[in-house]
């Protein structure tokens, strides 16, 4: 690092890439060349308002007195071209500081040009979002959902030089306890998210943006790494079970709040665990009532504009679920005079149903109406009241896997664990008998 009155001969052409150098923009060499003096230095060091200070005029430039004082400036190259950069300070110490630490990175091959931490990061994020091409639609329809609902409204504006951990992990608890800025649908008042949908928002999408920053070279490290979120635990996930009762009791207000076939497709989710954009994605050819089973091709998912699109399950693979005996007759009236491309569950004018439509005008009528508003009922319930109804009459992991479409039974393990009662007991006496038994034979 060297420091250079302004007036020196220009540094640059004579140095290599490793340096940086500090230059006084107030004082200047007199036309002899001779350096100001140390008094001058002085008498400047100590005034308050530089005009004021004893500096005679040969000495003052151009600049004197106007903004920071010290300039530290370095180069880069760029299309095998060298490029000054400069940043200033009010302080001597402060601009020597950031010049060693240029030095230091340029020697270390981790430099990266200042001006690209003044990124704006709702910029950044669209070029993270199109450059997603290996995802599955309905993957990136949820991150961009995320952004525009959840993140851009409180990041969006800021340059990724303003986004640091301690704002990061305030924000966490403004997610945590509710009151965070968000683009929500008739003003609604922002409510404490779960720790699986708060980690998604943070680590997932937001810390995406940023590796895909820190993968550029623009920041020098991803804040999001040191920023803790809530655990997930199976009493924090939200997760309503509902019983039998229940179930029919909605079901019943679904039809009240809607027509027929709004029962029905409650019954189907909580007795099949079908997702509700797979059950509305549903055709009458994917239905075979003789063998009782549904086959989920594709479900509907949002592209992160607002617009519902199909795609493949979440999986990415189709299954065949099985379909309770009881739903049949019901099912078979749903599909009498229909052809195989049309919906199993349709419009009034034999259209398909949306999602968010169906989530609107028949779902929450029907909790509030069944008196369940305060009781954290989602749509989701009815599929974890299935798992709920399938463990308690003996299903096993691989069963339910398949079911639920579960990419691994790890997820399903992991997801319903407390339902599965504990057994031990169970075991021990089945292999007491089993030694009985086998010992008669002897």
């Amino acid at each position: 690092m060297r420091f250079h009155a302004q007036c020196s001969a220009d540094p640059w052409k004579e140095t290599t890439m490793a340096r940086a150098f500090v230059d006084d923009r107030w004082l200047k060499n007199d036309e002899d060349g001779n350096p100001p003096s140390r008094a001058a230095k002085q008498s400047l060091a100590n005034a308050k308002d530089p005009m004021k200070a004893n500096v005679p005029g040969k000495w003052r430039s151009a600049l004197y007195g106007q903004g920071s004082r010290w300039r530290c400036r370095w180069y880069t190259l760029r299309d095998g071209k060298r490029v000054q950069k400069s940043r200033n300070f009010a302080k001597l110490r402060d601009a020597e500081e950031y010049a060693a630490a240029i030095e230091d990175d340029i020697r270390r091959g981790k430099y990266r040009d200042p001006q690209q931490e003044l990124r704006i990061f709702r910029d950044v994020a669209s070029e993270w979002t199109d450059g997603k091409m290996d995802i599955k639609q309905g993957t990136l329809g949820r991150y961009r959902r995320e952004l525009r609902v959840y993140i851009n409204p409180k990041w969006g504006d800021r340059t990724l030089r303003e986004i640091q951990r301690d704002e990061l992990q305030q924000w966490v608890t403004q997610l945590t306890e509710g009151g965070y800025p968000a683009e929500l649908q008739d003003d609604r008042e922002s409510k404490p998210l779960s720790p699986r949908s708060i980690r998604n928002i943070v680590k997932v999408v937001m810390g995406g943006v940023m590796e895909f920053a820190l993968e550029h070279g623009w920041i020098g490290e991803n804040p999001i790494e040191k920023v803790t979120v809530p655990r997930i635990t199976q009493s924090d996930d939200d997760m309503v079970f509902l019983t039998v009762e229940e179930v029919e009791l909605l079901a019943g207000m679904a039809e009240r709040a809607g027509r027929p076939v709004d029962g029905l497709i409650v019954r189907w989710q909580a007795y099949t665990g079908a997702r509700i954009g797979e059950t509305l994605a549903l055709k009458c050819g994917d239905v075979d009532v003789d063998s009782r089973r549904a086959r989920i091709r594709r479900t509907w998912t949002d592209d992160g504009k607002g617009r519902l699109v199909l795609g493949t399950p979440k999986n990415g693979k189709p299954r065949s679920i099985a379909i309770p005996r009881f739903l049949i007759p019901s099912i078979e009236r749903q599909m009498e005079g229909m052809g195989d491309d049309d919906w199993l569950f349709r419009a009034a004018r034999g259209g398909n149903l949306w999602t968010n439509t169906w989530r609107t005008r028949v779902w929450r009528k029907a909790v509030r109406l069944a008196g369940m508003e305060d009781e954290g009922v989602t749509i989701h319930s009815l599929r974890h009241s299935y798992a709920s109804f399938a463990i308690a009459q003996g299903a096993d992991v691989k069963t339910l896997q398949m079911q639920l479409g579960h990419s691994s039974p790890s997820i399903t393990l992991n997801t319903y664990t407390a339902l599965w009662p504990e057994r031990l007991d169970d075991v021990a006496d089945a292999i007491g008998e089993l030694r009985a038994e086998q010992l008669k034979t002897v």
